[in-house]
């Protein structure tokens, strides 16, 4: 968000078709969306229920793993997309008025078709067209954000961000980092437990539980995403806490051990295969330090976005 305050767009050429293509690549996805949502929910009620609670007849909720599972990916990815687009959008010459509204409603609309697949396991099968509805106003109010930024990013010169929206930003994206957080403990949880035994047995396998040990390539393909998947939200999130008054200094320290904390919990996973059971203990400890680092940095941007602190002035 700092890179597009401190650079006009209009007389950095490469910024200005970086943006661009990040503008056309967030409308394919946004296309890409649709076809995602049909091929695994549909557009009935029907097809709803039949995915979340299987045969109605004989009703079996789809996992809390697989649900957990699907939060963590798609909190992470559209919290991305959306700081971004969002950041765009606040260099536009549209009022503050606009810029706040359609930040607050794609921000909730968002978390709310994110957040849904829980509640309509909670609430039952007559609640399963939240799932679609909130599908629906998110991509309604995604499809105004991408067209009124992108408009006026071809028609406009740069603007002077605005405090307030910085802060609302600021606001969601702590929203969406500590839904990710969440769902981090709940797919921890859900595969391992949090004690040692059970991160051995989950990699390494335990014949009594008939438990089969993880493969190379198993754990290799959650390694690899992660890498830079980790990186990148660590980067954010300790780049943000400059806009609500934390020192700079702490802000990179911070954002140093975030994403410390977070490639040993990655890599411990690859060495437990290797090295066995006593990497154990350096994964739940990576973990715990990574996610309670990560809690306390987002709660310090919630409240600080809230309280509307002098960070975000130093930057206009």
């Amino acid at each position: 968000m700092r890179f597009f305050i401190s650079a006009n767009i209009k007389k950095n050429t490469p910024l200005y078709y970086a943006v661009l293509f990040f503008l056309v690549f967030a409308l394919l996805f946004w296309l890409a969306s649709w076809v995602h949502f049909y091929s695994k929910y549909g557009f009935s009620q029907e097809s709803l229920v039949r995915y979340f609670f299987m045969d109605p007849e004989f009703p079996e909720r789809v996992s809390i793993a697989q649900v957990s599972e699907d939060f963590h990916v798609g909190v992470f990815i559209h919290g991305m997309l959306l700081i971004t687009l969002f950041s765009l959008l606040n260099i536009t010459a549209l009022s503050k008025k606009v810029k706040l509204m359609f930040i607050t409603s794609t921000s909730f609309f968002a978390l709310l078709f994110l957040l849904s697949d829980f509640l309509i396991l909670l609430l039952g099968t007559k609640t399963v067209m939240l799932k679609l509805l909130s599908f629906l106003a998110y991509q309604l109010n995604f499809l105004i954000t991408w067209f009124l930024t992108t408009f006026h990013i071809l028609r406009d010169k740069q603007n002077s961000p605005k405090t307030d929206t910085l802060k609302l930003i600021s606001l969601a994206f702590a929203f969406f980092s500590l839904f990710f957080l969440f769902s981090n403990f709940l797919n921890f949880h859900a595969k391992m437990g949090f004690g040692v035994e059970g991160i051995r047995d989950y990699f390494l396998g335990n014949p009594d539980l008939f438990i089969r040990a993880k493969s190379f390539n198993g754990v290799f393909k959650v390694f690899y995403p992660h890498l830079i998947a980790m990186a990148v939200y660590s980067l954010a999130l300790a780049h943000l806490l400059s806009f609500v008054g934390v020192k700079r200094k702490t802000a990179l320290w911070i954002g140093l051990f975030l994403f410390l904390f977070s490639f040993l919990d990655n890599l411990t996973s690859l060495l437990l295969l290797f090295l066995g059971s006593p990497l154990a203990y350096l994964k739940l400890l990576s973990f715990w330090s990574f996610q309670l680092l990560a809690v306390g940095s987002s709660l310090v941007l919630l409240v600080g976005s809230l309280k509307g602190g002098e960070g975000a002035k130093l930057y206009l």
